[in-house]
């Protein structure tokens, strides 16, 4: 094999198995007793960070770790990062996981509606697509019309907290997103984990001294290998992988991560998988294929765009807002 493709496969393959190891995240959390998301995120993270510190300082990394510009936007990544986490593992005790973790997948959507906004990119009719493909997905898995009837009948409100959850945790996880793309210029992606999960570990310190010794020692031999397997050393190769492959290719690979969820939710705790959560499975994740491609081959929807689509079919009926578009 030639040198330059195996220099080529190495990080792919650290990514893949980075996004296998987070996909056992789940299993950990599912089976860690009488401890809340927030307390079992504080020792995930705790080991977690103390094992990639060690590393670090081993080998000499930690000397290239400085807080320099953006400092809030610091503070605003550990904050999105700890609500992405608290609120996905909230949902998966409440929904399970293969609905939790399509509920957080659907971050590409936030990112596609929101990026325009905040990050002044354009939209294409592609995005537009893949917004309406994981859209569909979503509506899918989560089946709106069982969710209204159990609202309405004053039932199994656990899942309907399960639901706003994970819709929550997949729009932290968008804005999360957002926020390392403008970060990225002024740190690393070690230098972003280093000070976001130093400020996670901050907010989430009263959950963690509230656990009792007893518990704790319970749940250790779940917490340890969610804090070292699925934690540090998938944190480790996915940041090895990440740094010489293409983000396109990275994002596309990163899929391979609620895949793995369902695939152990499945065959490990033996939970039963239905059929539109495979459908939905297939929408969203085919939408975030489509929205993470390589460049864009579509036209950008422009504000002719709108204000012709505008005149067209709405404005017969009523006047369009001057300075809206």
């Amino acid at each position: 094999m030639p040198p330059t493709v195996k220099e080529n496969n190495n990080p792919i393959m650290a990514l893949i198995a980075s996004c296998i190891l987070f996909g056992m995240i789940g299993i950990y959390v599912r089976e860690i007793k009488d401890m809340e998301a927030g307390s079992i995120l504080f020792y995930r993270l705790f080991i977690g960070f103390a094992v990639i510190l060690g590393y670090f300082v081993i080998f000499g990394g930690i000397k290239n770790i400085k807080l320099k510009q953006k400092k809030y936007y610091v503070l605003l990544l550990g904050i999105l990062n700890t609500v992405t986490m608290f609120a996905y593992f909230s949902a998966i005790k409440n929904i399970g996981i293969p609905v939790a973790v399509l509920l957080m997948y659907t971050a590409p959507i936030y990112v596609t509606f929101l990026s325009p906004f905040l990050l002044k990119e354009h939209v294409t009719l592609r995005d537009m697509l893949a917004l309406s493909l994981s859209i569909s997905g979503i509506l899918l898995a989560v089946n709106p019309s069982n969710l209204m009837e159990i609202v309405f009948s004053g039932g199994k409100v656990d899942y309907t907290t399960g639901i706003l959850f994970g819709l929550l945790s997949g729009l932290a996880y968008g804005c999360s997103i957002m926020t390392v793309s403008y970060l990225k210029e002024v740190y690393s992606a070690v230098e972003q984990m280093f000070w976001s999960t130093s400020v996670s570990l901050f907010i989430l310190l009263p959950f963690g001294v509230s656990v009792s010794g007893p518990v704790l020692l319970e749940n250790l031999s779940m917490l340890i290998p969610l804090g070292i397997i699925a934690t540090a050393f998938a944190s480790l190769l996915y940041l090895r992988g990440i740094a010489r492959i293409k983000a396109q290719t990275a994002a596309v690979i990163s899929l391979l991560e609620p895949v793995s969820s369902i695939f152990f939710c499945c065959m490990l705790l033996g939970e039963p998988i239905q059929p539109t959560t495979i459908g939905g499975c297939v929408f969203i994740l085919a939408g975030a294929v489509m929205i993470c491609c390589s460049t864009p081959r579509w036209p950008k929807i422009s504000k002719e765009y709108f204000q012709d689509t505008w005149e067209r079919f709405f404005q017969p009926y009523m006047s369009m807002r001057r300075g809206k578009l």
